[in-house]
Protein backbone atom coordinates (compact mmCIF):
# COMPACT_ATOMS: atom_id res chain seq x y z
CA UNK A 1 0.00 0.00 0.00
CA UNK A 2 1.29 3.44 -0.66
CA UNK A 3 1.34 6.49 1.80
CA UNK A 4 -0.74 9.69 1.20
CA UNK A 5 2.51 10.67 -0.92
CA UNK A 6 1.87 8.12 -3.20
CA UNK A 7 5.31 6.31 -2.05
CA UNK A 8 4.93 3.20 -1.35
CA UNK A 9 5.61 1.95 2.46
CA UNK A 10 8.39 0.27 3.00
CA UNK A 11 10.20 -2.03 6.48
CA UNK A 12 11.80 1.19 6.94
CA UNK A 13 8.76 3.16 7.88
CA UNK A 14 7.64 0.53 9.67
CA UNK A 15 10.62 0.26 11.98
CA UNK A 16 10.27 4.43 12.41
CA UNK A 17 7.10 4.38 13.43
CA UNK A 18 7.47 2.09 15.59
CA UNK A 19 10.89 2.79 17.25
CA UNK A 20 12.03 -0.55 16.73
CA UNK A 21 15.21 -1.66 14.38
CA UNK A 22 14.48 -3.27 10.95
CA UNK A 23 15.75 -6.65 11.84
CA UNK A 24 13.16 -6.64 14.89
CA UNK A 25 10.83 -5.65 12.54
CA UNK A 26 11.54 -8.45 9.99
CA UNK A 27 11.14 -10.70 12.68
CA UNK A 28 7.75 -10.21 13.68
CA UNK A 29 6.42 -9.97 10.59
CA UNK A 30 8.47 -12.93 9.34
CA UNK A 31 7.36 -14.77 12.82
CA UNK A 32 11.07 -15.45 13.32
CA UNK A 33 13.58 -15.03 15.95
CA UNK A 34 12.79 -13.84 19.27
CA UNK A 35 11.57 -10.34 19.98
CA UNK A 36 9.57 -9.07 23.32
CA UNK A 37 6.06 -8.70 23.63
CA UNK A 38 6.51 -4.90 23.92
CA UNK A 39 8.49 -4.61 20.31
CA UNK A 40 6.07 -6.98 18.95
CA UNK A 41 2.51 -4.55 19.78
CA UNK A 42 4.65 -1.53 18.91
CA UNK A 43 5.96 -3.48 15.29
CA UNK A 44 2.14 -4.61 14.88
CA UNK A 45 0.40 -0.85 15.89
CA UNK A 46 2.79 0.31 13.08
CA UNK A 47 1.98 -2.33 10.17
CA UNK A 48 -1.68 -0.65 10.95
CA UNK A 49 -0.92 2.58 11.15
CA UNK A 50 1.10 2.84 7.89
CA UNK A 51 -0.78 0.13 5.90
CA UNK A 52 2.45 -1.70 5.30
CA UNK A 53 1.92 -4.65 2.78
CA UNK A 54 4.52 -7.19 2.50
CA UNK A 55 6.68 -7.56 -0.89
CA UNK A 56 6.07 -10.78 -1.98
CA UNK A 57 8.78 -10.53 -4.46
CA UNK A 58 11.50 -8.94 -2.53
CA UNK A 59 11.20 -11.48 0.37
CA UNK A 60 11.62 -14.34 -2.64
CA UNK A 61 14.31 -13.03 -3.72
CA UNK A 62 16.07 -12.04 -0.63
CA UNK A 63 15.25 -15.41 1.55
CA UNK A 64 14.08 -17.72 -1.42
CA UNK A 65 10.94 -18.46 0.16
CA UNK A 66 7.56 -17.01 -1.01
CA UNK A 67 6.02 -18.34 2.56
CA UNK A 68 3.02 -18.72 0.29
CA UNK A 69 0.54 -21.92 -0.27
CA UNK A 70 -1.96 -22.49 -2.89
CA UNK A 71 -5.55 -23.38 -1.97
CA UNK A 72 -7.99 -24.64 -4.97
CA UNK A 73 -11.33 -25.93 -4.18
CA UNK A 74 -14.26 -25.97 -6.36
CA UNK A 75 -16.22 -22.95 -4.89
CA UNK A 76 -15.61 -21.26 -2.12
CA UNK A 77 -19.38 -20.65 -1.88
CA UNK A 78 -19.93 -23.61 -0.48
CA UNK A 79 -20.19 -23.60 3.34
CA UNK A 80 -17.70 -26.69 4.06
CA UNK A 81 -15.30 -25.73 1.75
CA UNK A 82 -15.50 -21.54 3.28
CA UNK A 83 -15.27 -23.33 7.07
CA UNK A 84 -12.68 -25.82 5.70
CA UNK A 85 -10.01 -22.98 4.50
CA UNK A 86 -10.79 -21.00 7.23
CA UNK A 87 -9.73 -23.63 9.58
CA UNK A 88 -6.34 -24.08 7.39
CA UNK A 89 -5.28 -20.78 7.39
CA UNK A 90 -5.52 -20.77 10.61
CA UNK A 91 -2.84 -23.17 11.22
CA UNK A 92 -1.08 -22.00 8.01
CA UNK A 93 -0.57 -18.40 9.67
CA UNK A 94 0.40 -19.45 12.73
CA UNK A 95 3.19 -21.08 11.28
CA UNK A 96 3.79 -17.92 9.20
CA UNK A 97 2.61 -18.82 5.95
CA UNK A 98 -0.19 -16.97 3.71
CA UNK A 99 -2.82 -18.93 1.67
CA UNK A 100 -3.73 -18.04 -2.16
CA UNK A 101 -6.99 -19.22 -2.75
CA UNK A 102 -8.89 -19.72 -6.38
CA UNK A 103 -12.67 -21.68 -7.28
CA UNK A 104 -12.11 -23.82 -10.31
CA UNK A 105 -15.94 -24.33 -10.42
CA UNK A 106 -15.36 -27.60 -11.48
CA UNK A 107 -13.18 -26.63 -14.87
CA UNK A 108 -10.30 -28.62 -15.55
CA UNK A 109 -8.62 -26.11 -17.65
CA UNK A 110 -9.00 -23.25 -15.10
CA UNK A 111 -7.54 -26.21 -13.00
CA UNK A 112 -4.59 -26.11 -14.94
CA UNK A 113 -3.98 -22.50 -15.44
CA UNK A 114 -4.37 -22.31 -11.34
CA UNK A 115 -1.39 -24.89 -11.06
CA UNK A 116 0.41 -22.72 -13.75
CA UNK A 117 0.21 -19.55 -12.04
CA UNK A 118 0.79 -20.95 -8.50
CA UNK A 119 4.54 -22.37 -9.80
CA UNK A 120 5.14 -19.18 -11.80
CA UNK A 121 4.10 -17.19 -9.01
CA UNK A 122 6.44 -19.64 -7.24
CA UNK A 123 4.39 -20.62 -4.25
CA UNK A 124 5.47 -23.11 -1.99
CA UNK A 125 2.59 -25.74 -2.34
CA UNK A 126 -0.67 -26.70 -3.00
CA UNK A 127 -3.71 -27.52 -1.21
CA UNK A 128 -6.33 -28.67 -4.07
CA UNK A 129 -9.63 -31.16 -4.39
CA UNK A 130 -9.26 -31.64 -7.89
CA UNK A 131 -12.80 -31.78 -10.02
CA UNK A 132 -11.32 -34.66 -12.49
CA UNK A 133 -10.07 -38.22 -11.21
CA UNK A 134 -8.99 -40.76 -13.18
CA UNK A 135 -6.66 -39.22 -15.44
CA UNK A 136 -3.64 -41.03 -16.97
CA UNK A 137 -0.55 -39.75 -14.67
CA UNK A 138 1.12 -38.26 -18.47
CA UNK A 139 -1.99 -35.74 -18.86
CA UNK A 140 -3.22 -34.63 -15.17
CA UNK A 141 -1.80 -31.23 -14.30
CA UNK A 142 -1.94 -32.53 -10.73
CA UNK A 143 0.54 -35.93 -11.32
CA UNK A 144 2.94 -33.34 -13.29
CA UNK A 145 2.76 -30.25 -10.74
CA UNK A 146 6.66 -29.67 -8.94
CA UNK A 147 5.06 -28.20 -5.73
CA UNK A 148 4.33 -30.42 -2.94
CA UNK A 149 0.89 -31.05 -3.12
CA UNK A 150 -1.82 -32.14 0.06
CA UNK A 151 -5.18 -33.65 -2.15
CA UNK A 152 -8.44 -33.10 -0.28
CA UNK A 153 -10.58 -36.07 -0.46
CA UNK A 154 -10.02 -37.05 -4.19
CA UNK A 155 -8.51 -40.35 -5.55
CA UNK A 156 -5.55 -38.95 -7.73
CA UNK A 157 -2.47 -40.44 -9.37
CA UNK A 158 -0.21 -38.10 -8.23
CA UNK A 159 2.89 -37.56 -5.53
CA UNK A 160 0.61 -35.80 -3.22
CA UNK A 161 -0.82 -36.47 0.28
CA UNK A 162 -4.56 -36.46 1.16
CA UNK A 163 -6.86 -36.15 3.33
CA UNK A 164 -9.60 -38.19 3.00
CA UNK A 165 -13.47 -38.26 4.53
CA UNK A 166 -14.26 -41.59 5.37
CA UNK A 167 -18.42 -40.99 3.79
CA UNK A 168 -18.50 -45.13 3.27
CA UNK A 169 -18.58 -45.46 7.53
CA UNK A 170 -20.59 -42.15 7.95
CA UNK A 171 -23.34 -43.20 5.56
CA UNK A 172 -23.43 -46.89 7.00
CA UNK A 173 -24.07 -45.30 10.09
CA UNK A 174 -26.83 -43.06 9.14
CA UNK A 175 -28.74 -46.03 7.18
CA UNK A 176 -28.20 -48.28 10.30
CA UNK A 177 -29.91 -45.64 12.76
CA UNK A 178 -32.57 -45.33 10.10
CA UNK A 179 -33.44 -49.26 9.97
CA UNK A 180 -33.25 -49.65 13.69
CA UNK A 181 -35.98 -47.17 13.58
CA UNK A 182 -38.10 -48.92 11.07
CA UNK A 183 -37.16 -47.83 7.73
CA UNK A 184 -36.72 -50.16 4.72
CA UNK A 185 -37.56 -47.45 1.57
CA UNK A 186 -34.48 -45.63 2.03
CA UNK A 187 -33.79 -42.89 -0.66
CA UNK A 188 -30.32 -42.17 -1.07
CA UNK A 189 -29.31 -38.28 -2.69
CA UNK A 190 -25.52 -38.03 -3.60
CA UNK A 191 -22.68 -36.45 -5.85
CA UNK A 192 -21.59 -38.06 -8.66
CA UNK A 193 -19.88 -41.44 -8.25
CA UNK A 194 -17.43 -40.16 -10.92
CA UNK A 195 -15.75 -38.43 -7.38
CA UNK A 196 -14.83 -40.29 -4.67
CA UNK A 197 -17.22 -38.94 -2.03
CA UNK A 198 -20.67 -40.31 -4.42
CA UNK A 199 -18.66 -43.73 -5.05
CA UNK A 200 -17.60 -43.93 -0.66
CA UNK A 201 -21.19 -43.01 0.53
CA UNK A 202 -23.05 -45.21 -2.54
CA UNK A 203 -20.76 -48.09 -0.80
CA UNK A 204 -21.68 -46.96 3.06
CA UNK A 205 -25.27 -47.39 1.78
CA UNK A 206 -25.22 -50.53 0.22
CA UNK A 207 -23.28 -51.86 3.12
CA UNK A 208 -25.69 -50.95 5.59
CA UNK A 209 -28.75 -52.49 3.72
CA UNK A 210 -27.00 -55.75 2.94
CA UNK A 211 -26.26 -55.93 6.71
CA UNK A 212 -29.32 -55.49 7.85
CA UNK A 213 -30.93 -57.22 5.15
CA UNK A 214 -32.34 -54.12 3.04
CA UNK A 215 -33.01 -54.93 -0.58
CA UNK A 216 -31.53 -52.24 -2.94
CA UNK A 217 -34.08 -50.42 -4.91
CA UNK A 218 -32.21 -48.63 -7.71
CA UNK A 219 -35.34 -46.29 -8.01
CA UNK A 220 -34.48 -45.06 -4.51
CA UNK A 221 -31.07 -44.17 -5.72
CA UNK A 222 -30.32 -40.10 -7.10
CA UNK A 223 -26.61 -39.53 -7.43
CA UNK A 224 -25.75 -36.49 -9.39
CA UNK A 225 -24.30 -32.97 -9.15
CA UNK A 226 -26.37 -30.60 -6.83
CA UNK A 227 -28.56 -28.61 -8.57
CA UNK A 228 -31.71 -28.34 -6.85
CA UNK A 229 -34.13 -28.58 -9.82
CA UNK A 230 -32.73 -31.75 -10.93
CA UNK A 231 -32.89 -32.76 -7.01
CA UNK A 232 -36.06 -31.45 -7.17
CA UNK A 233 -37.57 -33.69 -9.90
CA UNK A 234 -35.99 -36.95 -8.45
CA UNK A 235 -37.98 -36.30 -5.24
CA UNK A 236 -40.82 -35.70 -6.53
CA UNK A 237 -40.76 -38.94 -8.68
CA UNK A 238 -39.90 -40.89 -5.97
CA UNK A 239 -42.88 -39.69 -3.97
CA UNK A 240 -44.83 -41.00 -6.73
CA UNK A 241 -43.91 -44.63 -6.51
CA UNK A 242 -46.05 -47.54 -5.39
CA UNK A 243 -43.76 -47.82 -2.42
CA UNK A 244 -42.70 -44.15 -1.27
CA UNK A 245 -39.43 -43.88 0.70
CA UNK A 246 -40.05 -43.11 4.24
CA UNK A 247 -36.73 -41.59 4.99
CA UNK A 248 -34.13 -39.84 2.84
CA UNK A 249 -30.66 -39.22 3.27
CA UNK A 250 -29.97 -35.54 1.36
CA UNK A 251 -25.92 -35.39 1.33
CA UNK A 252 -25.58 -32.01 -0.20
CA UNK A 253 -27.04 -28.88 1.24
CA UNK A 254 -28.37 -27.80 -2.24
CA UNK A 255 -29.54 -31.70 -2.83
CA UNK A 256 -31.06 -31.62 0.27
CA UNK A 257 -32.65 -28.49 -0.34
CA UNK A 258 -34.23 -29.09 -3.97
CA UNK A 259 -35.83 -32.04 -2.62
CA UNK A 260 -37.30 -30.85 0.35
CA UNK A 261 -39.23 -28.38 -2.16
CA UNK A 262 -40.65 -31.45 -3.18
CA UNK A 263 -41.24 -32.92 0.12
CA UNK A 264 -43.76 -29.84 0.86
CA UNK A 265 -45.31 -29.39 -2.47
CA UNK A 266 -46.72 -32.95 -1.68
CA UNK A 267 -47.54 -32.18 1.71
CA UNK A 268 -45.37 -34.55 3.46
CA UNK A 269 -44.57 -33.80 7.28
CA UNK A 270 -41.07 -34.02 8.74
CA UNK A 271 -40.38 -36.47 10.54
CA UNK A 272 -43.90 -38.51 10.84
CA UNK A 273 -44.69 -39.06 6.62
CA UNK A 274 -40.65 -38.74 5.99
CA UNK A 275 -37.43 -38.59 8.24
CA UNK A 276 -34.94 -36.95 6.96
CA UNK A 277 -30.57 -37.22 7.56
CA UNK A 278 -28.58 -34.47 5.98
CA UNK A 279 -24.96 -33.65 5.92
CA UNK A 280 -22.61 -30.78 6.85
CA UNK A 281 -21.24 -28.50 9.64
CA UNK A 282 -21.90 -28.16 12.98
CA UNK A 283 -24.21 -24.95 12.28
CA UNK A 284 -25.16 -25.94 8.63
CA UNK A 285 -28.58 -26.80 9.82
CA UNK A 286 -28.80 -24.89 12.98
CA UNK A 287 -32.27 -22.46 11.69
CA UNK A 288 -34.34 -25.45 10.35
CA UNK A 289 -37.38 -26.96 12.06
CA UNK A 290 -36.95 -29.53 13.22
CA UNK A 291 -33.26 -29.87 13.87
CA UNK A 292 -31.86 -31.75 11.55
CA UNK A 293 -30.38 -35.14 11.97
CA UNK A 294 -27.08 -34.49 10.13
CA UNK A 295 -23.99 -36.27 9.10
CA UNK A 296 -21.11 -33.86 10.70
CA UNK A 297 -17.94 -32.77 9.09
CA UNK A 298 -15.13 -32.72 11.34
CA UNK A 299 -13.65 -30.10 9.56
CA UNK A 300 -11.07 -28.90 12.41
CA UNK A 301 -9.38 -32.13 12.29
CA UNK A 302 -9.39 -32.54 8.36
CA UNK A 303 -7.78 -28.85 8.65
CA UNK A 304 -5.07 -30.00 10.94
CA UNK A 305 -4.34 -32.90 9.41
CA UNK A 306 -4.08 -30.96 5.75
CA UNK A 307 -1.74 -28.30 7.42
CA UNK A 308 0.18 -30.62 9.29
CA UNK A 309 0.74 -32.57 5.46
CA UNK A 310 1.90 -29.48 4.05
CA UNK A 311 3.75 -28.29 6.65
CA UNK A 312 5.83 -31.24 6.88
CA UNK A 313 6.36 -30.97 3.22
CA UNK A 314 7.44 -27.55 3.09
CA UNK A 315 10.14 -28.41 6.36
CA UNK A 316 11.52 -31.68 4.81
CA UNK A 317 10.03 -34.00 7.87
CA UNK A 318 8.03 -36.02 5.83
CA UNK A 319 9.09 -39.49 4.07
CA UNK A 320 9.28 -39.43 -0.10
CA UNK A 321 6.27 -42.10 0.00
CA UNK A 322 2.53 -40.09 0.44
CA UNK A 323 0.35 -40.25 3.38
CA UNK A 324 -3.20 -40.38 3.69
CA UNK A 325 -4.90 -39.44 6.59
CA UNK A 326 -8.72 -40.35 6.96
CA UNK A 327 -11.17 -38.39 8.88
CA UNK A 328 -14.33 -39.72 10.39
CA UNK A 329 -17.79 -38.12 10.31
CA UNK A 330 -20.22 -37.92 13.10
CA UNK A 331 -23.90 -38.49 13.21
CA UNK A 332 -25.82 -35.86 14.87
CA UNK A 333 -29.17 -36.89 16.12
CA UNK A 334 -32.09 -34.23 15.97
CA UNK A 335 -35.63 -34.27 15.55
CA UNK A 336 -35.65 -35.19 11.98
CA UNK A 337 -35.99 -38.77 12.67
CA UNK A 338 -38.89 -40.88 13.68
CA UNK A 339 -40.28 -44.49 13.03
CA UNK A 340 -42.12 -45.08 9.79
CA UNK A 341 -45.74 -44.09 9.72
CA UNK A 342 -46.89 -47.83 9.54
CA UNK A 343 -44.92 -48.72 12.18
CA UNK A 344 -45.46 -45.95 14.33
CA UNK A 345 -48.97 -46.63 13.95
CA UNK A 346 -48.51 -50.18 14.85
CA UNK A 347 -46.47 -49.17 18.12
CA UNK A 348 -49.93 -46.76 18.49
CA UNK A 349 -52.36 -49.90 18.47
CA UNK A 350 -50.08 -51.89 20.63
CA UNK A 351 -50.51 -49.02 23.32
CA UNK A 352 -54.22 -48.38 23.06
CA UNK A 353 -54.44 -52.05 23.61
CA UNK A 354 -52.74 -52.11 27.08
CA UNK A 355 -49.79 -53.79 25.88
CA UNK A 356 -46.26 -53.05 26.64
CA UNK A 357 -44.38 -51.07 23.94
CA UNK A 358 -41.29 -53.20 22.24
CA UNK A 359 -38.18 -51.24 24.10
CA UNK A 360 -36.17 -49.72 20.97
CA UNK A 361 -32.64 -49.01 21.77
CA UNK A 362 -31.86 -45.48 20.08
CA UNK A 363 -27.92 -44.29 19.58
CA UNK A 364 -27.18 -40.90 21.81
CA UNK A 365 -27.53 -37.89 21.06
CA UNK A 366 -23.80 -37.53 19.35
CA UNK A 367 -22.54 -40.90 18.38
CA UNK A 368 -19.30 -41.13 16.31
CA UNK A 369 -19.08 -42.42 12.81
CA UNK A 370 -15.27 -43.02 12.73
Amino acid sequence: MSSETGRSVSLRDVAAASGASIASVSRVLNNSGYVSADVRRRVERAVEATGYVPNFNARHLKTGRSKAVGFMVSNMANPFLSAFFAAVEIRMQAAGFSLLVASTYDQPAREKELLTLFENRRLEGIIASPSVEGLPRGVDPFARCKLPLVIVDREVDCDGDVVYQDHRKGVAQAVDYLVSLGHRRIALFGPSVAIRPGREKLLGYQDSLARNGVPFDEALLCMLSSAVQSSEAQMARMLDLAAPPTALIALGTRLLSGALRSVRAAGRRIPQDLSVVGIGTDDAFALMHPALTTLRFNIDEAAQAAAHLMLDRLGGKAAAAPRKVTIGLDLVLGASCMPPPVVAAGAAAIDAAGAATPSRSRPTRRSSGR
